[in-house]
């Protein structure tokens, strides 16, 4: 009996089933209660959902009748800042901008109003001018009732005087048919004429074709004649200017029989003739030397150095000395035409030129630069100009390829070309720059080689003395120091010392 009290596992299993029982009914207890809570509130969202979706509805079927009345059926309201095109909004702006104008607004009722507004006081403006039309067509039918009774008896007096106008026209149809007889005439003379005119104009254009061929022949020929005549007789129209007075060949000075009451300036070049020249001014040979006034002493006296001369035709006294730049109680004029290249130096020294000229007491009035342009641009030869003086005058086909460059040698020899012919008409001798130059006894100044110049002219060293013990390659640059007696003013052959350069060692 003791053993049957004890728990076995049906006990154990039927507590566990209990336990069990009562957990599921807590829980299914638990859940029911849930279950109701949640389907309460499924129940109140699906309300709130329908009213919502008719509430959309509602507004939806307020924007399309809202587009409808606007006019705008796009599906984008355009509620971006700003509203894109294509939809409601930025059509509507753009509408507002293009029909509004200036009296657009912040919204669309105040643009309305405004345009209200403009539409009122212009309807206010068309019933006043229609009022004032009405007047003026009242006015105006009072004018034509007052004009028609004029017009009625002015055609009265018409058709009194209608007799008086057939008469009229009569007589002039008659004094027409006259003047038509009469201008048929003169047409005829006027014709007759023409022709007569044409034949007279036909025959002088041939008679001045043909004058104008034989002038063209006779001025070649007259041209050609003159040159052969000037190269045979060498006929100088010029005469010297003064002559040599005295000769120092030991000072290299010679004094000149002009001064201070010629009006002779200081660096006034002259060039000195021979006595026996063919002409001053014509042949470079009758040149012997050239000097430059260094001093004027008295009306009739002056001092100049020797520039350049011929040890084979030395200065004497009674030699005649010339310039064309220079005239006693005168000025000379001179034209140049071309490069002025005074040293060789390829650089144009046209201002140096002139400053000669003028400290001579001469003037340029006419030149052609270097790039082809008169100078004065009217300017012309004359008969005061003294000479035409023609520098280098360039080949436009030496500029392949540089087209301002040839441009510019071609303007010069149009130039050239002209006041070639412009002297011809006046006389006027042509020469040369270099004969120009030997004329007024130019002597181009000593050039001095700077570090850095592309000049020509430049020294050269000699070649390796086989006499001395030298190295090859080098210095031989000359000292410039020369001997006594190749020196002007010179004291005579110092004496030596008998010594010999140590370059001549054994």
């Amino acid at each position: 009996m003791a053993s049957s009290n004890k728990p076995t596992a049906v006990h154990f299993t039927l507590v566990f089933s209990v336990m069990l029982c009562l957990i599921l009914g807590v829980v299914a207890y638990l859940y029911g209660k849930e279950y109701n809570t949640q389907v309460v509130k499924t129940k109140e969202a699906q309300d709130a959902a329908t009213a919502a979706d008719q509430a959309l509805g509602r507004l939806n079927a307020a924007v399309e009748e809202l587009k409808t009345v606007l006019g705008y059926n796009y599906e984008d309201l355009g509620l971006a800042d700003p509203p894109p095109a294509n939809t409601v909004l930025g059509e509507l702006n753009k509408d507002l901008q293009a029909l509004g104008r200036d009296l657009q607004q912040s919204t669309v009722k105040a643009t309305l109003e405004s345009l209200r507004t403009s539409l009122d006081a212009a309807n206010d403006e068309i019933a006043s001018l229609k009022s004032d039309k009405q007047a003026e067509e009242a006015r105006m039918l009072a004018l034509r009732s007052n004009y028609q009774s004029m017009v009625d008896q002015a055609e009265g007096s018409a058709r009194g005087s209608e007799t008086q106008l057939q008469q009229l026209i009569s007589q002039r149809d008659e004094m027409l048919s006259q003047k038509d007889d009469e201008i048929t005439q003169w047409r005829n003379d006027y014709r007759r004429e023409q022709v007569e005119k044409e034949t007279i104009r036909d025959d002088f254009a041939k008679y001045r074709r043909e004058t104008e061929e034989k002038m063209t022949r006779l001025s070649n020929q007259i041209d050609f004649l003159g040159r052969q005549l000037d190269e045979v007789t060498k006929v100088s129209f010029e005469r010297p200017d003064g002559e040599i007075v005295r000769v120092n060949n030991t000072t290299g000075t010679v004094w000149i029989s002009l001064g201070r009451a010629d009006n002779l300036r200081e660096q006034v070049t002259f060039s000195i003739y021979s006595k026996d020249n063919n002409g001053y001014g014509r042949e470079q040979e009758d040149i012997k030397a050239k000097i430059e006034v260094t001093r004027v002493f008295g009306p009739h006296l002056s001092e100049a150095r020797i520039l350049e001369d011929d040890l084979y035709r030395p200065i004497v006294e009674g030699d005649p000395v010339y310039s064309p730049l220079w005239s006693a109680g005168r000025q000379e004029y001179f034209a140049f035409v071309g490069s002025i290249d005074l040293d060789g130096d390829g650089r144009s020294d046209r201002q140096a030129m002139e400053e000669i000229i003028a400290n001579a007491g001469g003037m340029v009035d006419l030149q052609v630069t270097d790039e082809g342009l008169r100078i004065p641009a009217d300017a012309q030869i004359s008969e005061r100009t003294k000479f035409l003086v023609v520098g280098d005058i360039a080949d436009p086909a030496d500029f392949p390829g540089r087209a301002e460059e040839a441009e510019q040698a071609r303007r010069v020899m149009a130039e050239h070309k002209s006041l070639i012919e412009e002297a011809r008409l006046y006389g006027v001798r042509v020469v040369s720059l270099n004969d120009f130059l030997a004329y007024i006894g130019y002597k181009p100044q000593q050039r001095l080689f700077q570090p850095g110049q592309e000049r020509p002219y430049n020294l050269r060293q000699g070649a390796r003395s086989t006499a001395t013990t030298e190295r090859p390659g080098a210095e031989r640059s000359s000292s410039g120091i020369t001997s006594e007696l190749f020196r002007r003013g010179r004291t005579g052959q110092k004496e030596s010392s008998g010594q010999t350069s140590g370059r001549y060692g054994q």
